[in-house]
């Protein structure tokens, strides 16, 4: 990456923070907690984009707050979201480094259906929708806030499935600095600092964490570094300027492709063959400011600026020879904003909460690919350009009809432009233009304190991707239709007693030209009609105050309801999911924790005539905790089942698996001082 950028990197990480303006997000008032969910009284979420009370919410939230990241100890962001209910999440690398995401059944391989958001800020790439999990650094992670289900009257393109928001540290005041060393299996290392201080006007944060491994499999090596800073500018009782600056690189071998059932059978850790020589190198760069003013008790304004360079460069094997190499190059930039207004009135007896905003965005994507037999650079293959523009105004209003019953209503346009430049054969080269017209509404009433029951319809429209639709070479289609939904959903949140906590919430998702992979044309197709129902429900009991225990379950039909498949499932979405765990800590600082995930089992093809068996996993871990640091000691799958996380047959019958790591350990310290 060019000198220039990294040298602003370096300057804004002398100093950086994060203070998160009391209007914006904040918890207090701790309750109890369960697998990564805090139930807090209050607790405000933002998944209006304001910020509102858990139990004013018309949708299905989970907390994970900052004390159960700490006490979890997960290996990545998606590894900390796999035991919430509805959520569906694989690795097939077992240390952290590729994780995929599914929620309420949409399939996380080559796209991904919900919006991931880091302050505020979409981390989603324009080329394909994916998330680089592995650049998202758990240790400066405050709290995630998961909103289940369609959230495109808010935030638009890609929020069909929900939206993940990742909040950032709070900076303590004076000063705390943190330091971490761990080691693992497949030679695993990692290495984490974190620095934050606090004074009356300015705060300051910053955290590097670097990360090694040989992997589970054969080379699949990896080395990733992540360096990210935040400065807060408290201007006065009513302003506040942040800005923010990360820089990461990662360096890996080979991907984890999938293997036949023979060679699965042969050696679960080998490389796809022809791939030994593979490599791969991103560095990425991200800026952000956020201003934020009080103009009055009742009227606020935020605008956000954001831009980052992606930049891949790296060599695959296309088939089992080394012959067959090719070279691919990948940069992606990406400028974009937010600017919102938020109002409280009194209109005709009711409250009313207004926001309206705009969501504007900018992605350029430069694709090349060579001819590169024995990593040597030869003819070009591909040369394309892809500019993407988004604009997206939107309104929400939060009216409170009675003490016990709040409406919510909301509506947003989306207007998307791609302009497509194929460098070689220019008659390739294709515009299109997308718009859209997306309304939720949602209604909750509190019959008891903390306890509610809410339902809403919500629309939600997700483009095909850049790569989709024009740079996946062959399996491109620049005909594509977006996709569409129409959403019903209700749900339930109950308080037992102080002791005992349950949700449950049932959905409904009618989907319009849902994008697939269809192996039979080597290419991406719209399905039709689809459909995705589902139940997922948690509960919660604190039975003494050094013991607690959780549960959940999610049912997922996701199938055609049209054209030749009409009736069977989609393709590897787990129809059965759940989880339960128990907590143990002493006065002593002593803690203990038992996880089980079991997933149930999916289909490899779309005629449902193959299955990919289910599996259970069991992780614990102990620690012991003092004021000075913790000594920790993790095992994940306990009793080294042996499955694969991933499947699928091709039209010849050919089965093809992402075989999963068996038992792998971890283990370090943690200095606080």
């Amino acid at each position: 990456m060019r000198k220039r950028v990294l040298s602003l990197v370096l300057l804004a990480g002398f100093c950086s923070a994060y203070i998160v303006h009391t209007g914006e997000v904040f918890a207090e008032n701790e309750k109890s907690s369960k697998n990564g969910v805090v139930i807090l009284d209050p607790i405000v979420v933002t998944s209006s984009r304001t910020g509102e009370n858990l139990s004013e919410v018309s949708s299905a939230v989970t907390v994970i707050t900052r004390k159960e990241i700490t006490d979890l100890r997960a290996k990545s962001v998606p590894d900390l979201l796999r035991n919430s209910e509805g959520i569906y999440v694989y690795d097939a690398s077992g240390v952290g480094t590729a994780g995929r995401v599914n929620m309420r059944g949409f399939w996380g391989g080559m796209s991904t259906h919900q919006l991931v958001l880091v302050d505020g800020i979409p981390q989603n790439k324009g080329k394909d929708k994916l998330v680089d999990w592995d650049l998202i650094s758990l240790e400066n992670i405050e709290r995630i806030e998961i909103l289940r289900g369609p959230a495109s009257a808010l935030y638009g393109d890609n929020a069909m499935a929900g939206v993940i928001s990742i909040i950032t540290k709070m900076p303590e005041s004076g000063t705390e600095s943190e330091v971490s060393v761990s080691s693992g299996t497949f030679n695993t290392q990692n290495y984490k600092v974190s620095t934050s201080v606090g004074m009356e006007k300015v705060a300051c944060y910053v955290d590097m964490d670097m990360k090694s491994t040989d992997g589970f499999r054969r080379h699949s090596d990896y080395e990733n570094m992540n360096l990210f800073t935040k400065l807060n500018f408290l201007i006065d009782n009513e302003q506040d300027l942040v800005f923010s600056a990360g820089y990461h690189v990662k360096k890996n071998g080979s991907g984890s492709w999938a293997l036949t059932e023979s060679q699965v059978a042969d050696d679960r850790r080998q490389a796809r063959p022809g791939t030994e020589n593979d490599s791969k190198k991103v560095e990425k760069l991200e800026l952000g400011a956020t201003y934020y003013k009080d103009f009055a008790e009742d009227f606020n304004a935020k605008g956000s600026f954001y831009y980052s360079f992606d930049d891949e460069n790296g060599f695959y094997t296309s088939r089992a020879t080394y012959s067959s190499t090719r070279e691919q190059i990948d940069n992606e930039d990406t400028l974009g904003g937010e600017i919102r207004g938020n109002a409280k009135f009194n209109f005709l007896n009711m409250k009313h909460f207004l926001t309206s905003g705009v969501d504007l965005e900018k992605d350029i994507v430069d694709y090349k690919e060579y001819n590169a037999s024995n990593q040597i650079r030869s003819s070009v293959r591909l040369d394309y350009n892809v500019d993407r523009n988004k604009v997206g105004p939107y309104v929400q209003d939060e009216i409170t009809v009675f003490d016990c019953l709040k409406i919510t209503a909301g509506l947003r346009y989306d207007y998307l432009e791609f302009h497509f430049d194929d460098k070689i054969s220019g008659s390739n080269s294709k515009k299109r233009k997308m718009t859209n017209l997306t309304p939720k509404c949602g209604v909750v009433y509190s019959y008891y304190d903390n306890s509610n029951i809410y339902m809403n319809y919500a629309q939600a429209f997700r483009s095909p991707t850049i790569a989709q639709m024009f740079t996946y070479g062959s399996s491109s289609n620049p005909d594509l239709d977006p996709e569409k939904a129409d959403n019903y959903e209700v749900g339930l949140r109950h308080d037992f007693n102080d002791k005992l906590t349950g949700n449950v919430s049932l959905y409904w998702m009618d989907l319009d030209n849902e994008i697939w992979y269809d192996y039979a044309n080597s290419m991406y197709q719209n399905y039709g009609k689809t459909s995705h129902r589902g139940v997922e429900a948690g509960l919660f009991a604190a039975l003494f105050e050094n013991l607690t225990i959780f549960g959940n379950y999610a049912y997922t039909s996701a199938k055609n309801t049209a054209g030749d498949y009409d009736g069977k499932y989609l393709t590897n979405i787990p129809i059965h999911k759940g989880g339960f765990g128990v907590k143990v800590k002493t006065d002593y600082g002593f803690k203990a924790h038992i996880e089980v995930t079991m997933t149930g089992s999916s289909y490899m093809d779309s005629a449902n005539e193959d299955t990919l068996k289910g599996y259970s996993v069991v992780d614990m871990g102990i620690s012991y905790d003092k004021k000075w640091g913790t000594v920790f000691f993790d095992i994940n799958n306990l009793f080294n089942n042996v499955y694969n996380s991933y499947g699928y047959k091709s039209t010849s019958g050919t089965k093809t698996y992402s075989p999963a790591p068996g038992i792998a350990f971890n283990y370090g310290v943690k200095v606080r001082f």
